[in-house]
């Protein structure tokens, strides 16, 4: 049976509890914007004219290329052309089912947590295709009408991250990965990820870098293809909710993550992520009570 495309959407939330997969195929330009998610994603890039943003460095892709990002960081893919399909294989996983398929010996989130961790990797011919060959089981198994689905996906997944873990931590690749980047946005993304409990003004980034606010906010937009006043309520917020998944009191996570005050900050979530903070914490909260 032919495996089928899956149509491009923009949601960016799961609807399962334990993992999503999708084959996508783009003739004409998706929409795409600088975001997060609330689970880990895998990217299998198999074709396209794509440059990936990630946390302040952009990356060209090429066929073949893995990209591995954890709920805190904020991506985008920019689409140079659409003079070949952008084609790729995305496989959502929910945080805490990763950790419960981990054991005391195997941590399954180190290729997504682990601190020397690459954003993208460039794998030789053969690891490549023992990782799609890993990506089509679980895509086939949305038409498996046999028994043991729930536990088949449960080893597939596992065998796959074990293979990931392998290679993110044992990477000695010498293929090089062409990536646009700048020690000055570099150090400005890790000031502002020190700094998220205070207030971060364009003013004090300035004074901190000893550049113009007109300079500082070029070179930022040119790198992360977004504002520093939208890159830092984005994170922020993602501080934000994870404090309220720890089940920090709502009414306190404000401060904690750097809010001037609740207004402000249930604004800037509402505005995100179309919901209140509390019907996040309700709606996560029941995702998990249904494992």
């Amino acid at each position: 049976m032919k495996r089928k495309i899956h149509e491009f959407f923009t949601r960016k939330h799961m609807l399962s509890n334990d993992y999503e997969i999708f084959h996508f195929l783009n003739t004409e330009v998706p929409f795409q914007y600088l975001h997060n998610h609330d689970f880990y994603e895998f990217y299998l890039y198999l074709s396209g004219d794509v440059k990936y943003l990630i946390e302040g460095k952009s990356y060209n892709l090429k066929s073949g290329d893995i990209i591995l990002i954890n709920t805190k960081e904020l991506h985008q893919a920019i689409i140079n052309s659409m003079n070949v399909p952008y084609e790729r294989i995305v496989l959502w996983i929910n945080k805490s089912f990763l950790y419960e398929l981990s054991s005391l010996e195997t941590d399954l989130t180190q290729c997504f947590e682990n601190e020397e961790k690459k954003s993208v990797i460039r794998a030789d011919f053969q690891i490549q295709q023992n990782i799609r060959a890993q990506l089509s089981k679980l895509l086939d198994l949305e038409n498996y009408k046999g028994s043991g689905k729930d536990l088949l996906y449960r080893a597939y997944i596992i065998e796959l991250i074990i293979q990931l873990n392998n290679l993110v931590l044992n990477d000695k690749s010498d293929l090089d990965i062409d990536i646009m980047k700048s020690s000055l946005i570099d150090g400005i993304v890790e000031y502002i990820n020190n700094h998220l409990t205070e207030e971060i003004t364009i003013d004090a980034l300035s004074k901190e870098f000893f550049l113009s606010k007109f300079h500082l906010s070029r070179e930022f937009k040119k790198y992360t293809g977004t504002t520093i006043h939208r890159y830092i309520v984005q994170k922020k917020l993602i501080e934000a909710k994870e404090l309220i998944l720890k089940q920090y009191p709502i009414n306190s996570v404000y401060k904690q993550s750097g809010f001037g005050d609740y207004t402000n900050f249930f604004r800037a979530f509402k505005n995100e992520y179309g919901i209140s903070p509390k019907q996040f914490y309700e709606l996560m909260t029941e995702s998990n009570m249904k494992k």
